[in-house]
């Protein structure tokens, strides 16, 4: 009697401290815990406040998005429940056993004028078996009147060089868009004779749109001449903004910085490898030494080197992405090429970079090419992958075909396995080939890739009657690959006499 008491003790005392401890937020009332209370899951949220801001002109604000799990033992299956028609969730429902799921919360502003006061409603995550039943997010919106337009520019400084007498350096882009809401019409202004800007006017709701800004040096001296150009729209709230220029006149030819592109694009799967790096050379194209440097301003974009120096020849820059801690969705960067005495300084190279979602397939296929053909024909069966859930560094399969209209030829590699130590097939029956490979120390195929892992050929043998169909099965999974759900795990050949 004594030793269940005692146990009993031991329970409740691991009760109050699981209790205690199931973040502070997500606590129901105080009340004494049950010793039950123990085996119930418990809902944990990443937020309790969501913040949205749209204007009475504009279109719905951005969706946001918020984590649910179970922090708790068992399995959460719980629902969203809006006070408000407003607002809006997708997928609507989920369930957890501690993995955290991702929604996505909308909000529709149509019908709602402008006010001080933020439009307010609950936002409950409900499960019946939960031990925090139910959890609250408060949606706050605020509508407000039209937010102005925002003039951005690429770049707030130029620099030009020339020799005196000598002919004018190449003209450079001056990069203008809306930062802001609505419409931004603006118009441009030289302050000096020697400076041109081309168009002199613009309109962007968002796209970038792109001046030729050029410099006349005839009949000025050798020295530092400057001016600036004005970006201004009477209704942009930080009009007007001004962009400095710097013109130098050397008795020499200055260096002039050449890039071989003036882009570069990226794309990645979020929670996937790194998209792999690309390059971009500097070259001087004009007098003296180019020596410069480079600059980034994103924090996931790296450039190796950062500096350089050239006399004529090409320097190679390496460009390394680092995605791990990005979300879905597009992202800008600029790398900015730079010598203070080049004659078009700054170069700069737009960097874009694409996140998608991971592929949901984790799926595992075979095709045949070609799928009719004569005898003594090698045919090739590609074994294919799309979206693995898991990295992948060994992997095994058999290939069953019928051995009446098939021999087995070679296996090759796959487009994902092209760095491998091994690929190889044994026929370990008449009709069955079992298939193998492994990374050793080349790097394992990536999560939520996409391409053949290997290459099966087999050698048409049959002399039976024309239009003959036969199947080859893939099954039997092994290893990385396995718990990879088979789509097109078969694939029809039709033979012709």
């Amino acid at each position: 009697m004594c030793a269940d008491k005692k146990t009993l003790q031991v329970l409740f005392a691991i009760v109050l401290v699981a209790a205690a401890g199931f973040f502070p937020a997500c606590k129901k009332s105080p009340t004494a815990p049950q010793i039950s209370d123990a085996s119930r899951p418990v809902i944990w949220l990443d937020s309790s406040q969501l913040s949205f801001t749209a204007t009475v002109s504009g279109g719905n604000p951005a969706s946001q998005d918020i984590i649910v799990k179970n922090s708790g033992p068992g399995t959460l299956d719980y629902t969203f429940e809006a006070d408000s028609d407003w607002i809006s969730v997708s997928p609507s429902s989920g369930s957890s056993t501690g993995q955290a799921n991702k929604h996505t919360v909308s909000v529709n502003k149509a019908g709602k004028e402008a006010r001080e006061e933020e439009y307010t409603a609950a936002l409950l995550v409900k499960c019946d078996q939960a031990y925090n039943n139910p959890q609250q997010v408060t949606v706050h919106l605020r509508i407000d009147e039209r937010i102005p337009p925002k003039i951005w520019v690429g770049t707030q400084h130029f620099t030009f060089s020339a020799k005196e007498g000598g002919s004018n350096p190449s003209p450079q882009s001056l990069r203008i868009k809306n930062d802001g809401p609505g419409t931004l019409s603006y118009r441009l202004n030289a302050d000096v004779p020697w400076l041109t800007v081309n168009p002199v006017s613009g309109s962007t709701q968002g796209e970038e749109k792109v001046h030729q800004v050029g410099v006349d040096v005839t009949g000025l001296p050798s020295g530092t001449h400057n001016g600036s150009i004005t970006v201004m729209d009477d209704q942009a709230g930080n009009s007007p903004l001004s962009v400095a220029i710097t013109l130098r006149i050397t008795t020499k030819t200055p260096p002039q910085i050449s890039t071989s592109t003036r882009s570069l694009a990226f794309t990645a799967i979020q929670g996937g490898a790194d998209p792999p790096a690309k390059s971009f050379t500097v070259r001087n194209s004009g007098g003296g030494v180019l020596d410069y440097t480079v600059d980034w301003d994103a924090s996931w974009l790296v450039v190796s080197p950062d500096r350089g120096q050239s006399g004529g020849e090409e320097k190679n820059h390496i460009v390394s992405l680092n995605t791990g801690s990005l979300g879905n969705g597009s992202y800008q960067g600029t790398i900015v090429v730079s010598d203070s005495d080049a004659s078009n300084t700054p170069q700069q190279i737009d960097v874009s970079l694409a996140i998608s979602d991971p592929p949901s397939d984790n799926a595992i296929s075979v095709s045949c090419s070609p799928s009719s053909a004569k005898t003594g024909t090698i045919v090739s069966f590609p074994v294919r992958i799309v979206g693995n859930s898991k990295a992948i560094t060994v992997f095994g399969f058999d290939l069953t075909f019928d051995p009446g209209i098939f021999a087995y030829h070679s296996i090759a590699k796959g487009s994902l396995t092209s760095g491998w130590t091994a690929v190889d097939g044994n026929e370990i029956s008449a009709g069955t080939v079992k298939i193998g490979g492994f990374a050793g120390t080349s790097n394992p195929i990536p999560l939520w890739s996409t391409g053949t892992i290997a290459i099966v050929k087999l050698k048409v043998i049959s002399t039976a009657s024309s239009d003959q169909s036969s199947v080859v099965w893939i099954k039997n999974y092994i290893d990385d690959i396995q718990g990879m759900t088979p789509s097109s795990a078969s694939t029809t050949f039709t033979y012709l006499k």
